[in-house]
This record gives C-alpha cells, structure tokens and sequence, in this order.
C-alpha cells in the first residue's frame, strides 16, 4: 500500500478540498446569519397575536408549561400573558414553542 505524499498534485487536490470543506463548515457554523426567516424575539417590541393568558407569574428565563401548545391547534399567532403583566412572543405559525419565554424576551401586550 502506498503511503499518502502532499506533494503529488493528488496530495495537493485532497488538501485543497479538506481546506475548502473545513472553511464551508466554520463559515456556516459561526459566521453565517441563517436566521433571516426565523422569528427572534426582539425586548419590548409589540406582542403579536392573541393573548394566552396563564395563572402564574413570568420572572424571566424558561417555565415548565407549554403555554404556546394551543397555538398548534387553532393555527393563530398568540403570545403568553402572566399574571405579572408581562408578556412573551410565541413562535411564528406553524410553531408553537414559547420562543419569547425561552429566550428570556419580553414583548408588551397589546392594549
């Protein structure tokens, strides 16, 4: 069996392509903006949708209940208002995750 030499122009082609596959992984990895459709919750923007009022109090940072799930089944935007007064973002439609409230993002309730 012969052993691997990077000078042959063969050697060459395969480190070129490791190179060039290695730079498509780190651009798309840490560099790239693939979140141009996705919906980010911005802090203090208008809440969109109806609100999905709970009985408990949001203090920041991720809760146990899904209180987006009912999204998934009437197919309407809501967002989640606590007791509290404060207010996340659900998921754009079709989803139905507690975007806002994972996030640690406010958005203010539509008066």
């Amino acid at each position: 069996m012969e052993s691997f030499d990077p000078q042959t122009p063969y050697g060459k082609s395969v480190i070129a392509l490791i190179v060039l596959i290695s730079g498509v992984l780190l651009y798309q990895s840490f560099l790239a903006d693939t979140s141009k459709s996705e919906f980010k919750p911005k802090e203090n923007q208008e809440c969109e949708g109806e609100p999905l009022s709970v009985n408990y109090s949001y203090y920041g940072g991720m809760l146990q209940p899904h209180a987006c799930a009912p999204q998934c089944d009437d197919g309407m935007q809501h967002y989640v208002l606590y007791t509290n007064g404060k207010a996340t973002q659900c998921q754009k439609i079709p989803g139905c995750l507690d975007w806002g409230e994972d996030q640690g993002v406010t958005c203010l309730p539509s008066s």
